[in-house]
């Protein structure tokens, strides 16, 4: 499936492709310099269409002064999250668990606490709902909560509650 954001921008390979040709090249540097072409007219109408391709020029015929922007803006890499947003996607959900035990305490008690407040009591059942929204695999979660003292559950089971000292 095609990047969205390279349709718009343009396609870097597309962009060296058509540099790549001599003719083509000095058909859109005469372009940029606002010279008329000294191309044979279907050597130039070939140059024309391949730049145009490229999104070199645009449908006019005239330079897309932008275009490097855009190219370059579609490929620079983001700059990396910290805490535990480097461990959820984009919806806010679980993309993986940390490795480092500490950064793994440090996202089950963000979980727990947007899961739930002060003082609630939920069945397993309604933990388990709430936790789905987190991660594709809400019981592997709930253990984790459990098993890292986040949560507190009944000996059968049946009522789950924030370990945050509200007895």
């Amino acid at each position: 499936m095609k990047d969205p954001m390279q349709e718009t921008a343009g396609d870097w390979r597309q962009v060296f492709g058509a540099l790549a040709n001599d003719e083509t090249r000095r058909y859109y540097a005469q372009q940029v310099l606002g010279l008329d072409s000294d191309l044979r007219p279907e050597r130039a109408a070939k140059a024309r269409a391949n730049l145009s391709s490229a999104g070199l020029l645009d449908g006019d015929g005239a330079v897309d002064d932008r275009l490097f922007a855009r190219v370059l803006a579609s490929g620079a890499r983001k700059a990396p999250t910290e805490g535990v947003d480097r461990f959820l996607d984009t919806a806010g959900r679980i993309d993986r668990y940390p490795k480092n035990h500490e950064e793994r305490l440090g996202l089950l008690r963000v979980v727990a606490g947007k899961v739930m407040g002060h003082g609630q009591q939920l069945t397993e059942v309604e933990l388990t709902a709430r936790l789905g929204e987190f991660t594709d695999d809400p019981v592997l979660l709930r253990r984790y909560l459990v098993d890292h003292g986040m949560l507190l559950r009944q000996p059968d089971g049946s009522v789950y509650r924030l370990a945050d000292g509200s007895d």
